[in-house]
């Protein structure tokens, strides 16, 4: 879910993975999503025109709290892998979970206690999350399955990962400690074994929810350094977040989008022209509940796609998903 207010273990909680999708088009390609009504929220997915929303998953909670978000496609975008909350007496207990991309029966991958914001690497054998336990929040490896789980960093605070589109590099963020507020996450990368951590560029890429281009060369991410609009009133919580884009060496930072709503969790298009995103406000008193919406990868005016509100965690489909 979108990550903007909380302490980093309860922010771990909001934050959820990215879609690393490839191919040739825009059409012929969906995009999943949480959708919350009320307090719970279910995995969706629509065309990228805006057309045929569909429900995929039916969290088993009689609480209205919690719910499914943080979706992500296979690489061959046969099944959604996605962040299951079932919370109990106000305890967040979360999973990975997995449902057919048409629709069907959920299956557990994990137990828990906490395991969220998964990536999917390219070949579709494993898949990378954060898993918390206490006050440790640290990278893992599983394979699709849900088994053979592996310690894949453990050296900070480590959230949102993403696995580049060649397989070697997964990109994350990293917090200093837990006294640290969330807008200062840093982005770094590592070798898909955990190897050769290093932070992005030679200057100090500060944000959350990065995402791959599909031909690798660039990285979508959310940033708070603009301070611009905040989710409450207090004063206490981090500023909203804009989109920008940022090349993998570094390079070439780039501000996309400049509204008071906060802007959460991009994703890219599978042939790399456009990144949706969730955008909107966390109170109707604020403004619209978040869109789904996109903008070209340049930069533009923003596109909204369909007409429902409470949006969270968008993943585009790889190419041919229909």
């Amino acid at each position: 879910m979108a990550l903007s207010r909380f302490s980093v273990v309860a922010a771990a909680a909001l934050l959820i993975g990215i879609s690393n999708g490839a191919g040739a088009t825009v059409h012929g390609s969906r995009i999943a999503f949480g959708l919350v009504h009320g307090d719970l929220s279910s995995i969706y997915t629509v065309r990228a025109n805006g057309t045929g929303l569909r429900r995929l998953s039916y969290p088993p909670t009689r609480q209205d709290l919690g719910g499914d978000t943080g979706p992500i496609w296979s690489p061959d975008g046969h099944r959604i892998v996605f962040e299951r909350d079932l919370t109990f007496w106000g305890d967040d207990r979360v999973r990975l979970t997995f449902v057919p991309a048409g629709g069907g029966i959920a299956h557990d991958l994990t137990r828990g206690p906490f395991d969220a914001m998964p990536t999917f690497a390219p070949h579709g054998l494993r898949i990378a999350f954060v898993r918390v336990m206490g006050d440790s929040v640290s990278l893992y490896t599983i394979d699709r399955l849900g088994r053979h789980a592996k310690q894949l960093l453990s050296d900070g605070i480590d959230l949102t990962p993403a696995w580049s589109p060649d397989g070697k590099t997964i990109v994350f963020s990293r917090i200093a400690d837990q006294s640290a507020s969330i807008d200062q996450a840093t982005l770094y990368l590592a070798g898909a074994d955990g190897s050769n951590v290093r932070q992005l560029g030679a200057v100090p890429v500060r944000g959350i929810s990065p995402s791959w281009s599909p031909d690798g060369s660039r990285i979508a991410f959310v940033s708070f350094a603009d301070h611009n609009g905040s989710g409450c009133q207090s004063g206490t919580c981090p500023p909203n977040g804009e989109i920008y884009v940022v090349g993998a060496d570094g390079s070439g930072l780039t501000r996309l989008t400049a509204s008071k709503a906060d802007d959460e969790h991009p994703t890219w298009s599978p042939d790399g022209s456009r990144i949706a995103f969730a955008s909107g406000f966390p109170l109707r008193s604020q403004g619209h509940l978040p869109w789904l919406v996109t903008v070209f990868a340049g930069g533009g005016p923003l596109k909204r796609i369909g007409r429902f509100s409470g949006v969270l965690d968008p993943a585009w489909s790889p190419a041919g998903v229909r």
